[in-house]
């Protein structure tokens, strides 16, 4: 894969600058195609909602919920937006700016971290990232202390139930994990436990993103009342979808509706790329 960083397109909100890093949310429009680009610094990529595959030298992996990818500098990587869209928080630095500690030699490869307990810890590093009351020199030590943790974890298979189990939270019924239980014949408490062992979330966290992955959706797309949607995606009410998305994405309904311009540029420059590499009808 041959491209250039220029390449790239999505749409990026600022949230920390410091000399040798930098934190940013991305925002990516459903089904937008990416054209394989590279960063020049490592970057470390945590999914807050939507899903993509993503394509690099060693192959294609599907990613949607909890996990953290990291990309080595000038790593050449594709994506494929999912049909509810992208967004993640991301985090680029000179791995000369990490503590003396760090041993620069694993970022030579991308490593991808799906679930489990290294996505959990990747969205309190984005919390504290996401926080002005964090000092440079406490962001430094917890992106080290994370890496470091992150690289000492080794991958594991996902649990055969688990498919069943995300397909039955999609389920009008399946809320609870007394209901996900009774599904799969299993033990409710020990379900509760390892669901979030594997996924890096809980059963509510998940049944609250999907309800937030579809308000988003809706806020794109529609013109319809903050309220109408709120109550459409199962939130209690306005306020309630506002304090959610805020709390996953720092941003309010109304900020989030107002990217849509933006974003349908990006989506728009996608499909034109895709259709240029489209083979020709023989």
């Amino acid at each position: 894969m041959a491209a250039s960083a220029q390449q790239f397109h999505g749409l990026e909100i600022g949230v920390r600058r410091l000399s040798g890093a930098r934190a940013l949310r991305v925002v990516h429009p459903a089904d937008q195609v990416i054209a394989p680009h590279r960063h020049d610094w490592p970057l470390l990529t945590i999914p807050a909602l939507g899903g993509y595959l993503e394509e690099d030298e060693k192959g294609i992996v599907s990613v949607e919920g909890p996990a953290v990818i990291l990309h080595p500098a000038g790593c050449h990587h594709a994506n494929c937006i999912h049909q509810n869209g992208m967004e993640t928080f991301s985090i680029e630095f000179d791995p000369a700016w990490l503590s003396e500690r760090f041993d620069p030699s694993a970022l030579g490869r991308s490593h991808y971290w799906i679930g489990g307990g290294v996505s959990h810890s990747a969205r309190a590093l984005a919390r504290l990232w996401s926080s002005s009351r964090a000092t440079d020199a406490e962001l430094c030590l917890a992106t080290t202390e994370f890496l470091s943790m992150a690289f000492s974890e080794e991958a594991s298979r996902p649990p055969e139930w688990l498919g069943r189990a995300r397909q039955e939270l999609v389920g009008a019924g399946k809320r609870t994990a007394a209901d996900l239980g009774q599904a799969l014949g299993l033990h409710p408490r020990w379900v509760a436990h390892a669901y979030r062992l594997a996924t890096g979330e809980g059963l509510h966290e998940t049944v609250r993103r999907r309800r937030l992955e579809q308000a988003v959706q809706m806020l794109r797309a529609t013109d319809d009342p903050i309220a109408e949607i709120a109550a459409a995606c199962g939130f209690c009410d306005q306020s309630h979808l506002n304090r959610t998305l805020r709390s996953l994405t720092g941003r309010t309904p109304v900020q989030v509706r107002a990217e849509r311009a933006a974003l349908a540029e990006l989506s728009a420059a996608g499909q034109a790329w895709a259709g240029d590499r489209a083979p020709s009808p023989s």
